[in-house]
């Protein structure tokens, strides 16, 4: 049976990034990044806040790889000339030309 794809809320994830930031010891981490140990209990806590979910280590994996890809990129453009980030609307501040600029440059490298 194929696992289903998790159904991910701005709390879930919010949960999912707070929970990464709690376990982010060396205790969790290896030199390439989470050990076996620290998705399990990532998984683990994660599933604890929110029982509904029934995450599986692989949906978990994958939330947190396209979470770091978003945020790579958030801060590729935010580091741009005339591009700066808003942390009480959490929302990129810019003029509507640089969003173009934004755009077209994000269409060849993201």
């Amino acid at each position: 049976m194929t696992q289903n794809r998790a159904k991910w809320t701005a709390r879930y994830e919010k949960g999912l990034v707070e929970v990464l930031t709690e376990y982010n010891l060396n205790h969790y981490r290896g030199q390439n990044g989470w050990t076996t140990e620290g998705w399990n209990q990532v998984v683990k806590e994660l599933n604890n806040l929110y029982p509904e979910a029934r995450f599986t280590k692989d949906q978990v994996q994958d939330k947190e790889a396209q979470l770091k890809k978003h945020y790579k990129n958030i801060k590729l453009i935010v580091n741009r000339s005339g591009i700066s980030w808003n942390d009480i609307a959490c929302v990129i501040n810019t003029t509507p030309e640089k969003w173009e600029e934004i755009i077209a440059v994000s269409f060849y490298s993201f």
